[in-house]
């Protein structure tokens, strides 16, 4: 299985295809794998240990010896699902920032990005307190070095000093993520599907021009 040029670009390779479900190499993983697929297709409300069990090939007994419960069993796929991406994020937090604004929104159409925009939906909606989420420190520790690129980039001249930093990295987050998160209102907007290559076109295209705009205005 060959990944899209945009996922190599942002650090992922064919193996990562499975570390979001796991090599299946006893049955707590090849429970993992399949708790992964039902968590992101149905949340933790929806999701249910008697089909995990079923798909799983094993009984619920043993689902509860491994995990204790079915929370427990969502924390451990969210914190392999968040280790993860933290992983690979980490790999280009020394780029110009630019570049990473480019490879981000073209890397939220592969498959492992939108699997990684639909935990964060659900953990949104089904999460009760915002401290409470998988790896919180670690990734908001992420989230304050992409804060830093940006200082660096405007101090260095390639992005207007004038803009909050803070809610520059928001708005780029949320223009790789939201239309995989809220696909309908993408295409009330727009008129086009997200999964329709004249959206990611239009993206892309809009991306480029943005990162032009960001640079500080002639003297």
């Amino acid at each position: 299985m060959t990944l899209p040029e945009a996922d190599r670009k942002q650090g992922w390779t064919e193996d990562d295809d499975v570390s979001l479900t796991g090599l299946i190499e006893n049955n707590r993983d090849k429970i993992l794998a399949v708790a992964a697929e039902e968590f992101e297709a149905k949340g933790f409300a929806g999701a249910r240990i008697d089909e995990i069990a079923r798909r799983s090939g094993v009984n619920k007994q043993l689902i509860y010896h491994y995990f204790g419960s079915k929370r427990v069993l969502h924390s451990a796929v969210m914190e392999h699902v968040t280790a993860r991406a933290l992983e690979v994020a980490r790999d280009d937090v020394d780029q110009p920032y630019l570049k990473y604004v480019l490879n981000v929104t073209a890397a939220s159409f592969s498959r492992i990005r939108n699997r990684l925009y639909r935990y964060w939906l659900w953990e949104a909606v089904e999460g009760s307190d915002l401290t409470d989420v998988a790896r919180h420190d670690e990734r908001r520790a992420h989230y304050a070095q992409r804060v830093a690129q940006i200082h660096r980039a405007q101090r260095s001249g390639e992005i207007n000093p004038s803009l909050d930093a803070r809610f520059l990295h928001l708005a780029v987050v949320a223009l790789a993520s939201f239309p995989h998160m809220a696909p309908q209102i993408a295409s009330l907007i727009t008129g086009l599907e997200p999964d329709d290559p004249e959206f990611r076109e239009g993206q892309q295209a809009f991306v480029e021009h943005l990162v032009r705009a960001l640079a500080p205005p002639s003297p």
